[in-house]
């Protein structure tokens, strides 16, 4: 049990140090399993976004929301989160979203993060 733990501390390690982060969204893109609220997300920093990818943006005074491109320029992207369609600048896209996980991020609510 013990080497598990710590094999899996050293993969997680691993992969924050490649980019990848993990985030519970305030609104954006849903599955089938749920809303974004109840969901964790997994995303890597990227330099680009194109129209169509998933992406990873904060919203001032929104919080963090997942959506998809729509349009982008060098000095900002036009996002669908499906709640609204914002306009955040590039520097405020955290990264592309690799995958959603339903159901932790309502214990993340729980607990207050």
């Amino acid at each position: 049990m013990k080497t598990k733990l710590i094999a899996l501390a050293a993969i997680l390690v691993v992969l924050f140090t490649l980019g990848f982060r993990v985030i519970h969204p305030e609104n954006g893109l849903s599955s089938a399993m749920g809303s974004a609220k109840s969901s964790i997300v997994v995303y890597k920093g990227a330099g680009e976004y194109a129209v169509g990818s998933k992406v990873v943006v904060e919203v001032a005074g929104q919080g963090k929301q997942s959506g998809i491109v729509k349009s982008a320029s060098k000095e900002s992207v036009d996002v669908d989160t499906r709640v609204a369609f914002v306009r955040v600048k590039q520097e405020d896209v955290l990264g592309k979203l690799i995958v959603v996980v339903p159901f932790f991020g309502t214990i993340l609510g729980i607990v207050g993060l």
